[in-house]
């Protein structure tokens, strides 16, 4: 019976107040966890013991207004992919011919000038994908007998055999659309299309969905005859499946005028930059990889933070219940925009009556574009810093914001110890009235 009870106020939990979306604050590192809990023990260390009423609606707050507090730290930390996440040093790649290569930069943003971090690359091939070329055949004749076929397709070490069936009156052209349509739906790295000609005739073509050979070898799928004695044969030499037309190769290239290979187009370089060759380069052209400050993320950044701050705020004036302490709440997160964000009208943002954030466009464009942005927009970095310090904190002890009679308060004198049966005050609020 208590088990059905835990079940049901888990799942309404989960249903009623969880985020269904799962972010980057959803997933912690060990030391993470244990500073949760050594925040979650200090708490009860220092507090005065409370009385928990039964006020659903109360409970209610303090957990949604938990799950809010949880999702504001996950959509800050999501902001952006950088180390820091909280950085404005918003950086992009760049290669002077984005038509041939371009270029991403995955790496942490550079300290040093963002020019000095780069090098010259240059293409003499790039890498293909093995295609078989069929026979070309009359459309509306008829070639094979009707009967059950198969051939087999070799695939590194793993053989797969397709079976297929001919029937009275079946077309050339019905037979290479029975068979491509088999291959297609196998999922097993290659694929099929039909290829006509001027001529009223039709092949089907196989590719590789891979580019490249790693090394030992030679070809990426081997088409051929299949073994089962009871299956007739002679399909994969009529419709001439077995014919490589074009073998996979590697791309080749130059970096900094050393020699590299790569089995694909798209390729990593110094765990800084995705690369994605698109086109050869001309003989004795050589283009340049680099990373450049990327303003218009950085603006994005700065939008998407503000709107998150200011959602948390009207979420937590819209909460009325009596015993819900939402004006502490709000004038606590205000509290940190006014710290930080005082004086930044110059570069568009300013504070304003109702405790929310307004952005002028114009005026922060401007101010990221200015010579002096880093240090004009430093306070939104710390700014950032403290809302997820803030956030962390609202979800360690959200009911700090419930109206709760104390019992009795912590002796002075004695020794802290944390309470052994009570991880957090808020554990059980998931529980409701179950006991």
């Amino acid at each position: 019976m208590a088990g059905i009870s835990l079940n049901g106020a888990y799942n309404h939990f989960i249903q009623d107040y969880v985020s269904k979306d799962v972010a980057h604050a959803d997933t912690h590192r060990k030391d993470e966890l244990r500073d949760v809990y050594k925040s979650i023990a200090k708490i009860n260390k220092n507090s005065p013991l409370y009385l928990l009423t039964d006020d659903d609606k109360s409970r209610n707050d303090a957990i949604e207004i938990k799950e809010k507090a949880r999702a504001l730290q996950g959509n800050i930390i999501g902001l952006n992919n950088q180390e820091d996440r909280s950085s404005l040093n918003h950086t992009s790649g760049f290669t002077t011919n984005e038509e041939k290569v371009s270029a991403s930069y995955i790496g942490k943003t550079p300290e040093e000038d963002v020019d000095n971090t780069g090098f010259d690359i240059s293409v003499s091939s790039l890498a293909s994908a093995q295609v078989n070329m069929g026979r070309f055949l009359p459309k509306d004749a008829n070639g094979l007998t009707a009967d059950n076929y198969a051939f087999d397709v070799k695939i590194g070490s793993q053989d797969f055999e397709f079976q297929f069936s001919i029937y009275q009156g079946d077309r050339n052209i019905d037979v290479q659309q029975k068979i491509a349509k088999l291959i297609n739906k196998a999922g097993i790295g290659i694929s099929a299309e039909i290829i006509d000609d001027a001529n009223s005739r039709s092949a089907i073509q196989i590719s590789s969905t891979k580019t490249g050979l790693r090394p030992g070898e030679v070809s990426q799928f081997e088409i051929y005859e299949a073994s089962n004695n009871d299956l007739a044969k002679g399909s994969v030499s009529y419709l001439g499946l077995d014919q490589v037309s074009a073998p996979a190769s590697n791309a080749h290239f130059k970096l900094n005028g050393e020699e590299k290979a790569a089995i694909s187009n798209r390729f990593t370089v110094g765990g800084k930059f995705e690369l994605q060759l698109k086109a050869t380069t001309d003989p004795g052209e050589s283009i340049s990889v680099g990373v450049k400050k990327d303003n218009n993320a950085l603006k994005k950044h700065i939008n998407s933070l503000i709107d998150n701050y200011n959602d948390f705020v009207n979420d937590a004036s819209g909460m009325k219940d009596v015993k819900f302490k939402s004006d502490k709440l709000k004038s606590e997160i205000v509290g940190i925009a006014k710290q930080y964000m005082t004086n930044m009208e110059d570069t568009g943002i300013s504070l304003t009556a109702d405790g929310t954030i307004s952005v002028d466009d114009e005026l922060l464009t401007q101010a990221i574009s200015g010579a002096e942005s880093e240090a004009s927009l430093s306070p939104i970095k710390h700014f950032s810093n403290a809302l997820i310090e803030k956030a962390k904190d609202i979800s360690v002890d959200p009911m700090k914001y419930v109206d709760r009679p104390v019992v009795n308060y912590r002796n002075p004198d004695s020794r802290d110890t944390s309470s052994p049966y009570i991880t957090s005050e808020y554990s059980g609020m998931m529980f409701n009235n179950y006991c």
